[in-house]
């Protein structure tokens, strides 16, 4: 079947030009609810995403300052724990004469060739007792006489005689006192 227009020309083409208007319209219609739609999901979830968000900045927020307490209670245990140990070893190293100084004061004594094994510190008595070895009995007059002679640092030898009993490979031992100031 064909279809026949029998309207004149111009009332023709007013038509044509009116369907093509309401196609129009409507398309602009359907593109401004779309764009509107499309902007409403967008707005809704801006303020989604920042509620989420600041809600998680709130709570990244709670644990940096709960840890940050937690690190800092263990920091100040730990430095609390050494600044102790320092205390510790200042009052026991004031409480503890300088053996260092005993020991740089005796070094220079005793002869070449003289073993000295054991060397005891008394603190109370302020009294050394030394134990040794030495291969003749010239050393070990040597070691009493240096001791002897050093009277600014150590006073009161005894002389066993039974270090100076044998000739050769003589076991000795003395003991003597150290004057105070050898500390200072």
């Amino acid at each position: 079947m064909k279809l026949i227009n029998l309207l004149p020309k111009p009332r023709q083409e007013q038509l044509r030009y009116e369907s093509v208007y309401r196609s129009l319209v409507t398309a602009v219609w359907l593109s401004v609810l779309s764009f509107v739609a499309v902007l409403a999901t967008q707005l809704a979830a801006k303020v989604y995403l920042d509620v989420q968000a600041k809600t998680t900045q709130d709570t990244v927020q709670m644990l940096r300052v709960q840890v940050s307490k937690n690190q800092a209670s263990d920091l100040n245990k730990q430095i609390t724990s050494y600044n102790n140990y320092i205390t510790d070893y200042k009052k026991l190293s004031a409480a503890e004469p300088k053996l260092s100084k005993l020991i740089l004061a005796f070094a220079p004594l005793p002869p070449d060739g003289v073993q000295i094994i054991t060397l005891n510190f008394d603190i109370k008595k302020q009294q050394i007792t030394i134990t040794g070895h030495s291969p003749t009995r010239d050393l070990v007059i040597a070691l009493y006489n240096n001791i002897l002679a050093d009277s600014q640092q150590f006073y009161g030898i005894d002389y066993p005689l039974e270090n100076v009993a044998t000739p050769d490979n003589n076991t000795f031992h003395f003991s003597f006192y150290v004057k105070p100031q050898v500390f200072q």
